[in-house]
C-alpha cells in the first residue's frame, strides 16, 4: 500500500460485508451539538458493517482487545496541558501518551483525523507540540483532509508514512433546508433588497472577525448588512463586535448558540457567506455554505486553495488588505453572474460524498484485520 490514498483511489472497491467481517471501532465521545460532521462520517461506514461506540477516557482492556480499531479526532481532551498550564495538565497529558502507547502494544490500529495541527489558542504550544508528534509517530493511519493538510502535517511532525486524505464532505441533507429566501428574511428582519454577507458559526479569534469588521466599515455600500451570528466566548472580541453594531446600523448581532434547525434560515437569508480566517487548516464552514448554494470569500490560505476556484464558487483574496475590495466585488456582482456561482457551490459540495467517504475509511479500517 502506497504512504498516502485519496477517497477516489479507494471508494470504488468497497461493498457492505457479512456479519463475520464487522468492524468494532472505539471512538472518544465528543458532543455532537455545534458539528455534525462525526454523525455524517459514522453513518457513513455502518453499511460496512462498522460498529461504532464510544470511550470517555483512555482505559486498558486487558484480558483481551475489545475493538479492532481506535480512532481520534479532536484530540484536546487528551492534552489538557494546552488549555491549563499546570503540573496536573501535564501529568494528565502526559498519562494520556501512555495509554495510548499501551493500547498500540494491544494490538489495537490507532488512527488520528487531524483537523487541526495546533490548537489556535494553546496555553503551551510547545508541550502541545511535543505531545502531538509522539502521537503522530504512535498512530498507525493518519488522515487529513487535503494536500495542503498533509504537505503541513508532515512539514511540522515528520511523518512520512501511511498519510490518507480523506476529504471533509458536505452538509447536503443533514440540516433542515425547506425555508426560502423571503421567509427566512423575514424571520431576521432584513428587507428583499438587501444584500447580506454571513458569519456564521462559533466565533472566535482566530476567524479574523476583527478583520471583516474593519473590512466591513470601508465598504460605502448603504443597503447592505452583514450578519454575524453564533456564541462567543472571547469578552473582548464580543465587547469589540457589540461597539461596531452600535457605530455601523448595518451590522446585525446574533451571538447566541444557533439551533441546527435554524441554519437554514441564516444561510438562506444570504447572499454569500463570508470566512476572512487568520489561521485555517480545513473549513467545514466553507463546506457548510456550498451544500445551502451559497458562495463563499474567503482568503488564499490553507486548503482554502484546493477548494474554491476564485470567480467559480466564490472570491479568493490574496491578502488582509484585500478584504474590503473583495467585499465589494461581490457587492457589485450582476445577479446573473451570482446565480451561476449560486449554482457551482452546489455542484461543488456535491462532489463530497460521504458515500465514498465511508467506503475509503472501511477500507482503512481492514488493515486491522488483513
Amino acid at each position: 500500500m502506497s504512504s498516502s490514498s485519496t477517497v477516489n483511489d479507494r471508494a470504488q472497491t468497497s461493498e457492505p460485508v457479512s456479519d463475520t467481517a464487522r468492524i468494532k471501532v472505539l471512538t472518544p465521545k465528543i458532543s455532537l451539538s455545534d458539528n455534525q460532521y462525526l454523525t455524517c462520517l459514522w453513518s457513513a461506514v455502518k453499511p460496512y458493517g462498522v460498529e461504532i461506540e464510544s470511550f470517555d477516557r483512555v482505559q486498558f482492556w486487558v484480558d483481551r482487545p475489545v475493538a479492532d480499531v481506535i480512532h481520534l479526532h479532536w484530540i484536546q481532551r487528551f492534552c489538557p496541558i494546552a488549555a491549563e498550564k499546570s503540573f496536573n495538565a501535564f501529568f494528565r497529558t502526559l498519562k494520556a501518551l501512555f495509554g495510548f502507547a499501551v493500547l498500540k502494544l494491544q494490538g489495537y490500529q490507532l488512527v488520528w483525523t487531524v483537523h487541526n495541527t495546533l490548537s489556535h489558542d494553546s496555553q503551551a504550544p510547545r508541550f502541545e507540540y511535543s505531545f502531538r508528534w509522539v502521537l503522530a509517530h504512535l498512530c498507525s493511519d493518519i488522515i487529513v483532509m487535503s494536500e495542503y493538510s498533509k504537505q503541513e502535517f508532515t512539514r511540522l511532525y515528520g511523518r512520512t508514512k501511511r498519510i490518507h486524505i480523506v476529504p471533509h464532505g458536505n452538509y447536503i441533507g443533514t440540516y433542515p433546508n425547506q425555508i426560502g429566501r423571503e421567509v427566512a428574511r423575514q424571520q431576521l428582519g432584513l428587507a428583499p433588497q438587501q444584500k447580506v454577507l454571513l458569519h456564521l458559526g462559533q466565533i472566535k479569534p482566530y476567524k479574523g472577525i476583527d478583520r471583516l469588521l474593519a473590512a466591513f466599515q470601508q465598504s460605502n455600500h448603504p443597503d447592505v448588512v452583514l450578519l454575524i451570528a453564533g456564541a462567543c466566548r472571547d469578552q473582548a472580541l464580543t465587547a469589540a463586535m457589540q461597539q461596531a453594531a452600535q457605530a455601523d446600523p448595518r451590522l446585525l448581532l446574533r451571538l447566541e448558540f444557533i439551533d441546527d434547525d435554524d441554519i437554514q434560515v441564516y444561510m438562506n437569508a444570504c447572499d454569500w457567506v463570508v470566512l476572512p480566517y487568520q489561521k485555517i487548516l480545513n473549513s467545514g464552514s466553507a463546506l457548510l455554505a456550498l451544500s445551502f448554494s451559497r458562495p463563499v470569500i474567503v482568503p488564499q490560505k490553507g486548503a482554502l486553495t484546493e477548494l474554491i476556484q476564485d470567480g467559480e464558487q466564490g472570491i479568493c483574496y490574496a491578502n488582509d488588505a484585500d478584504l474590503t475590495e473583495a467585499i465589494d466585488q461581490a457587492l457589485a456582482m450582476p445577479s446573473e453572474q451570482w446565480q451561476q456561482m449560486c449554482l457551482n457551490a452546489y455542484k461543488l459540495a456535491d462532489k463530497f460524498d460521504w458515500q465514498a467517504i465511508g467506503a475509503t475509511l472501511y477500507q482503512l479500517y481492514q488493515q486491522r484485520l488483513s
